[in-house]
C-alpha cells in the first residue's frame, strides 16, 4: 500500500472515533445538565435557594391544560391562557422570604412552553429580580408544583445540539479521508511497485549496453 493510504486511513479512523466519543459524552452530559435543572418538587412547605442573587429564569409549573386544551404554549398561536379556575388558584401560591416578602409572580398568559406532551403547564415564574441565599415557604393549597431552571434546560439543548453537530462532522470528515486514503492506498505505487514494474517492461533477451570504446570485430585496437 502507498505511504499517502497508510497515513490517510489512521488519520480517518482516528477522526471517526473522537466524533463517536463526542456524541455520546456530550449527549450525556447536556442530559444530565437537564436532569439537574429541576430545582424543586413538591406541594408546599420549606425549600432551599442559593446562586440566583442577581437574577434567575426559574419557572413554576403543575400538572394541567391550558384553556385551549393543550399543554403547551410556544407563542405560535400568540400567548395562551390558563383557565379561568387554574389562573385563581395560582394567583394565591406565594412563596415567601424570612422577612415576609413573596418572590412568586403568578402568569396567567403564557408563551414560552414548549416542552408539549409531558402534562404540564406553566403557571409563573420566581427569582426574576433575584432571590438572596436562604430558605424560602411555599403556600401552593397543597398543589403539587415543580419549579426548573430555564437556563440550565437550554444549556443542555444546546450541548445535547453541539455534540451531535460536532461528532457528526467529525465522523462525516474522518470517513471521507479514510475512503480517500483507501483508494490513494491501492492506485498509487510505491517505489518498489515503481520499479519492478520498469524491470518488467525491458525487451527479453537484450542486456544493457555499457559505455565504452567499441571495436571492429577482428581488428585491433586503433586500426578500421
Amino acid at each position: 500500500m502507498h505511504i499517502s493510504g497508510k497515513i490517510l486511513i489512521p488519520v480517518g479512523i482516528a477522526l471517526m472515533i473522537i466524533g463517536g466519543v463526542m456524541m455520546f459524552w456530550g449527549t450525556s452530559d447536556g442530559i444530565s445538565g437537564m436532569e439537574d435543572a429541576q430545582i424543586y418538587d413538591g406541594s408546599g412547605g420549606e425549600m432551599e435557594l442559593s446562586g440566583y442573587s442577581e437574577s434567575g429564569y426559574l419557572i413554576v409549573v403543575m400538572e394541567g391544560e391550558y384553556a385551549d386544551g393543550t399543554d403547551y404554549a410556544d407563542g405560535s398561536r400568540g400567548a395562551t391562557n390558563l383557565t379561568e379556575e387554574d389562573c385563581e388558584l395560582v394567583s394565591n401560591f406565594t412563596m415567601i422570604n424570612s422577612e415576609g416578602v413573596n418572590y412568586f409572580e403568578p402568569a396567567c398568559e403564557i408563551s414560552d412552553d414548549t416542552s408539549g406532551g409531558d402534562g404540564h403547564i406553566h403557571i409563573g415564574y420566581i427569582c426574576k429580580d433575584g432571590c438572596s441565599d436562604g430558605t424560602y415557604t411555599w403556600e401552593t393549597n397543597n398543589t403539587g408544583i415543580e419549579i426548573w431552571d430555564a437556563d440550565m434546560i437550554i444549556g443542555g439543548l444546546l450541548q445535547i445540539l453541539g455534540a451531535g453537530a460536532g461528532g457528526s462532522i467529525s465522523c462525516c470528515c474522518g470517513g471521507f479521508i479514510a475512503f480517500i486514503g483507501l483508494i490513494l492506498g491501492f492506485v498509487l505505487k510505491t517505489p518498489e511497485q515503481k520499479m519492478a514494474l520498469a524491470q518488467g517492461h525491458q525487451t527479453p533477451g537484450v542486456m544493457p549496453q555499457q559505455e565504452g570504446t567499441m571495436h571492429s570485430v577482428g581488428n585491433h585496437p586503433g586500426n578500421i
